[in-house]
């Protein structure tokens, strides 16, 4: 057998694994026939894919090596794996009562602040760090590759939570429509899409802040840094903090921040950085040991986890020449974006379903908190695998970009 007719037999395998994992996690009852022909119909496209171009299958799997150097990778991991922890302990933590003076609860309540922070940060330093580096290309192509390739998975990772929640009945298609455009959270119940709103208000403005940087001399860079976060700072504690508020302009330091740490000169803060982030990583543990009655928001713990975040990235890059190309990296990296969008809906429909009947974050002593976050992440990846390469690369194609392996 040919291998491109190989790889086809495998994506018939892969459609017929969708469309019982769709049938079985789906919260209400899924018609087999109409999810067959849509898994199906939308798979055509990587079937024939497949079938003319040989390798693309691998590809999906993120099975050829790559040459560049895998810091980022890594880091992405990281990232994710914060994002996820944090919305596995969040809703557990109504559970703890009684634990308050165990150190266990301390323990994982410092994971729970900790990540609540750092993983956003880590995510947009990331994107600012890849982006800003300046590149001759046109405004409009860099629209139609980039926000293309993070609003059309948004916009479909948005209909797969509306039909979950069973919440798109008596929808109009304008309807829908509105309600993505507007960033309506609680209508498809994805609160945790804000930070990828937020990516996207940044994208708008990479083509003009590239040409911004281009010719900034890197100590004047440097000073941009360090003056935006001392305003920061001193918003925080000593100016209204209406004066940076928590949204837009508080992002934009942190992707001009990912863009400046990942600049080659940056190396020789690598030490210093490791050693503030430390620093302020046991500074947070005094400070959430000191207070009593920590609220959910976590506004007040950036000042803390802003250094303790770059100290995270100053550690893979230091470590940068020893880091190997693994494959369960590059394969969790290659879908960081759709683990990002999907995390919840296998959280809410799998973990907590099946997983909770045994145990949850807070068992055994904290190993039920690593049990979950490894199999949310698994399922997860699993999850962004299907609807990534069934339903977001053919529509992405038919937006007029072909499929183009993800960085």
């Amino acid at each position: 057998m040919k291998k491109g007719s190989l790889e086809v037999v495998c994506w018939f395998i892969i459609d017929l694994i969708t469309i019982v994992l769709a049938c079985m996690f789906s919260s209400h009852k899924a018609n087999l026939w109409v999810v067959a022909i849509g898994v199906v119909g939308f798979s055509m496209y990587s079937i024939f894919k497949s079938y003319k171009t040989p390798g693309y299958l691998p590809n999906t799997l993120a099975i050829p090596e790559n040459n560049r150097k895998p810091v980022y990778d890594y880091i992405r991991i990281i990232a994710v794996v914060f994002i996820i922890s944090v919305h596995i302990l969040g809703p557990d933590w109504e559970n703890t009562k009684g634990m308050e003076n165990t150190i266990i609860y301390h323990v994982l309540n410092y994971i729970r602040c900790f990540t609540g922070v750092s993983g956003d940060c880590l995510f947009i330093m990331i994107s600012g760090a890849l982006l800003l580096g300046f590149k001759e290309e046109p405004v409009l192509t860099f629209y139609r590759k980039r926000l293309t390739k993070v609003a059309i998975p948004l916009i479909i990772y948005y209909l797969f939570y509306l039909w979950q929640y069973d919440a798109m009945g008596g929808l109009s298609v304008l309807q829908v429509i509105k309600k993505i455009i507007t960033a309506d959270y609680a209508g498809a119940n994805v609160y945790h899409f804000w930070l990828i709103y937020i990516i996207i208000s940044l994208y708008v403005i990479v083509p003009f802040l590239r040409y911004m940087l281009k010719d900034m001399p890197y100590k004047v860079l440097t000073s941009l840094v360090a003056v935006l976060f001392i305003y920061y700072l001193l918003t925080r504690f000593i100016i209204n903090e209406s004066a940076m508020p928590m949204h837009f302009s508080f992002w934009l330091m942190m992707f001009i921040m990912g863009y400046w740490y990942g600049r080659s000169e940056t190396r020789k803060y690598d030490n210093i950085a490791i050693v503030v982030g430390l620093l302020a990583a046991i500074l947070f543990g005094i400070y959430l040991k000191l207070r009593t009655g920590l609220p959910d928001d976590l506004d007040g713990e950036y000042p803390f986890l802003i250094p303790a975040s770059i100290g995270i990235m100053a550690i893979f890059f230091k470590l940068q020449e020893k880091l190997k190309n693994i494959y369960l990296v590059r394969v969790i990296s290659k879908y960081s974006y759709g683990i990002i969008l999907v995390h919840m809906l296998v959280i809410n429909f799998a973990v907590k379903l099946y997983i909770y009947k045994y145990f949850s974050a807070l068992y055994y002593q904290g190993l039920g908190f690593v049990l979950i976050v490894l199999i949310t992440l698994i399922g997860s990846l699993i999850t962004a695998y299907f609807i990534d390469n069934i339903f977001v690369n053919p529509i992405t194609a038919l937006s007029g970009r072909d499929f183009k392996q993800r960085r």
